[in-house]
């Protein structure tokens, strides 16, 4: 946008009323936000963008309906968004990522299912 004025856009598509954006993030360190979606079920991925196309990306895998992705972040300071989990107890779990590969992760701890992480 530019002021008020809508300067491009594009139906990216659909990916059907499941799936629900969680947050956006640079997944593949080409300097453009990509796309991160959760299914209803629990099933994560990602489309990564250039502008308007979506120029690849995948499913990630499940870690269940009660798993879910809160937010993303370099928390492992390696150039590339990774992905904040929260379960409905409480427990918090990064997925570290590049690109659509899970390539590590580590449990957090459990504040308890009335903690929440604020994800900017």
């Amino acid at each position: 946008m530019n002021g008020t004025n809508v300067i491009g856009g594009a139906s990216l598509g659909n990916p059907g009323p499941s799936w629900h954006i969680i947050a956006t993030g640079d997944f593949n360190g080409d300097g453009y936000s990509d796309i991160l979606w959760q299914d209803t079920s629990g099933e994560v991925a990602i489309w990564e963008m250039n502008g308007t196309s979506v120029i690849g990306g995948g499913r990630l895998g499940n870690p269940g309906p009660s798993w879910h992705a809160i937010g993303t972040g370099d928390y492992y300071g390696h150039g590339y968004s990774d992905i904040l989990f929260q379960n409905v107890s409480g427990e918090v779990y990064i997925w570290e990522m590049n690109g659509t590969s899970v390539i590590g992760g580590a449990s957090l701890g459990n504040p308890g299912p009335s903690w929440h992480p604020i994800v900017k």
